[in-house]
């Protein structure tokens, strides 16, 4: 562990949102349902699953982004749940996010510099438009983008140049804690171990805590201290890194794992593929009992009746499955 400090703590986190069905009637669609974990400080937290299991709806609940419908978040100790916006402004400081599309994250009708800069403005860290300039010379520096590069709109930059954009702005106020969605999904391959790189630097730098929300378990192997394992709303597996990639409890993490891309041709001939039946069932009227259970290959009458607890099965190793270590 990085850390023995815990720094955010999330607790019965459920975040629905409300809708219509096809005939009118109104429903739920139960993004996050009863999530429960701890982020230690200095550690990054890798956070897997496939599309609509709920990894994005999390990092953004966290942060308020959305009001929660239900459960707690604490930062550094202080219950920041119910905070209304103008006690919320100190903890926006301190809790950043970077968005996973930098085409889509910047806006085109300003420049780096007023990008960059009106997180300086709004948490008035400047003390001068000379400060505010030097700051933000420092700040391009710090990700790999020239100084001159202030003047230009988004349109003029890479991909990977956008998101060192977007890496700047976020660490421009100094935070503790930055929620990382898919940061290096949209951009080319070659690209993207230089982003990684960038926001190790900016860690190791800066003292920061990251939440690294991604589907590539590759790049999550390589940047995370420990890795939870999201399906429909639910953690259904938590644990160290390394742990996980050798001793993979959940069956759901056990599938993913074996997606993985395998360069060496003979040993993905000797892998067994366990390929997943079906596709993640609705939001809006999950299963009963395990959520899982549709697609799981083990499943058993006791899977339908009963949700598994997420619990401790020694050394940290979270899984919520009703038979671990049985399959």
């Amino acid at each position: 562990m990085v850390n023995s400090e815990v720094l955010l703590e999330v607790n019965n986190l459920k975040q629905y949102f409300h809708i219509r069905n096809n005939l009118g009637e109104k429903a739920s669609v139960k993004a996050v349902d009863d999530v429960t974990f701890n982020i230690y400080r200095g550690e990054t937290l890798g956070l897997v699953g496939e599309s609509g299991s709920g990894k994005t709806t999390l990092g953004r609940s966290i942060l308020r982004i959305y009001d929660l419908t239900d459960g707690r978040i604490k930062f550094s100790g202080v219950d920041i749940t119910k905070l209304r916006k103008d006690k919320l402004l100190p903890y926006r400081k301190k809790m950043q996010y970077i968005f996973q599309d930098p085409y889509a994250s910047l806006d085109p009708r300003m420049t780096v510099s007023d990008i960059v800069g009106e997180a300086l403005d709004i948490h008035k860290l400047a003390s001068s438009k000379k400060d505010r300039e030097d700051k933000i010379r420092d700040l391009l520096k710090l990700v790999g983008l020239n100084t001159e590069h202030s003047s230009r709109y988004p349109h003029e930059f890479s991909g990977g140049q956008r998101q060192r954009i977007g890496i700047a702005r976020a660490i421009a106020v100094e935070p503790e804690f930055i929620v990382c969605d898919e940061p290096v999904s949209a951009l080319d391959v070659s690209i993207r171990a230089q982003i990684i790189n960038t926001l190790e630097e900016m860690q190791e730098r800066l003292n920061l805590t990251y939440l690294f929300i991604s589907h590539d378990l590759g790049v999550v192997r390589h940047t995370c201290d420990r890795v939870g394992v999201m399906y429909l709303g639910h953690f259904v597996e938590l644990v160290e890194s390394e742990e996980l990639y050798k001793n993979p409890l959940h069956p759901y993490t056990q599938a993913l794992l074996t997606a993985i891309p395998e360069p060496n041709p003979e040993m993905a001939k000797k892998r067994n593929r366990i390929i997943l039946k079906g596709e993640i069932p609705s939001p809006v009227n999950p299963p009963s009992g395990c959520k899982f259970r549709t697609r799981c290959p083990f499943a058993k009458d006791l899977c339908s009746q009963q949700i598994p607890e997420f619990k401790d099965q020694g050394n940290g190793h979270y899984v919520a499955c009703h038979f671990t270590g049985k399959i």
